[in-house]
């Protein structure tokens, strides 16, 4: 209160604006980008439900809770919570190898029956033992 006096103060002789007009500014430019902590919570609730959603969407999600806030503020806060920003790698694309490959391996087995199927063991990169035989991934 004792800034919004000083600040009427020294901007009233200089310009032609009424005391109601900087008080609604002074308020305005005091309050932008400022949230509660439970609204700061329903931001890491927003996040946490969807960790690819841009910073856009996500203050449009916020928005829709009754908190008015630029993209900015919501980088912000979230970056205050610990959450970093990284961008995803793209995966290359498969090779005309590759594919042919897969698809040969569909082709042959389209017609097991769930008996095939159950002698299977699928397995990424992990040990595997099965009585005294150990199975172990194959080396990159």
């Amino acid at each position: 209160r004792l800034q919004l006096v000083e600040m009427q103060r020294l901007l009233l002789p200089r310009v032609t604006v009424s005391t109601t007009s900087v008080s609604k500014i002074w308020t305005k430019y005091k309050q932008h980008g400022k949230t509660s902590k439970r609204q700061d919570r329903k931001l890491k609730a927003i996040c946490l439900e969807n960790r690819k959603c841009t910073a856009k969407q996500m203050r449009n999600k916020w928005e829709e809770t009754g908190v008015n806030v630029c993209d900015r503020t919501v980088r912000n806060r979230l970056k205050e919570m610990g959450f970093t920003y990284r961008k995803a790698k793209r995966k290359p694309s498969l090779t005309p190898k590759q594919k042919k490959t897969r698809l040969q391996w569909a082709k042959e087995k389209q017609l097991w029956t769930v008996d095939d199927w159950m002698k299977v063991i699928f397995s990424d990169e992990s040990r595997i033992c099965i009585g005294s035989i150990i199975l172990l991934p194959k080396n990159k």
